[in-house]
């Protein structure tokens, strides 16, 4: 899936992180931008019990919604 980030976008973003990347570096960034969003999208969203198995050791099947 083509990033619609675009150069100026990530320059700017890149600049006031202090980052001095490769060109090569920053088109492997821009390809994995969308998934990168997808990924915060999914870490910020309110999570039950059940995203710590590690402690949980019986649940019923409304724990897994």
């Amino acid at each position: 899936m083509p990033s619609d980030l675009t150069d100026a976008a990530l320059e700017y973003l890149l600049d006031n992180a202090g980052l001095a990347l490769t060109e090569a570096e920053k088109a492997d960034l821009k390809t994995v931008h969308e998934k990168l969003l997808a990924m915060k999208a999914r870490v910020r969203q309110p999570r039950g019990r059940m995203a710590e198995l590690a402690h949980t050791y019986g649940f019923a099947p409304e724990d897994l919604t």
